[in-house]
């Protein structure tokens, strides 16, 4: 008789793998963890940082410019 499928994977590890010690776990998550941590403090550095450089003059302030490099043709 087959067993039903379960509606949550099971992790590989749980099942076939060796059990993952204490301080691997540990390590992973304070990966990740640190991974979080330097991303909301890159997001309010980007909210709360002021540009360096005033916008163009030829460009209305509040518009978004673009990552491509244009030649001036002055």
């Amino acid at each position: 008789m087959r067993r039903p499928a379960t509606r949550t994977p099971v992790r590989a590890s749980a099942r076939h793998g060796a059990p993952v010690s204490p301080v691997e776990r540990a390590r992973r998550r304070l990966a990740a963890g640190l991974l979080g941590a330097g991303a909301l403090a890159a997001t309010l550095l980007t909210a709360a940082v002021t540009p360096a450089a005033p916008p163009a003059p030829d460009r209305p302030p509040g518009t978004a410019s673009s990552d491509v490099a244009q030649l001036s043709r002055d």
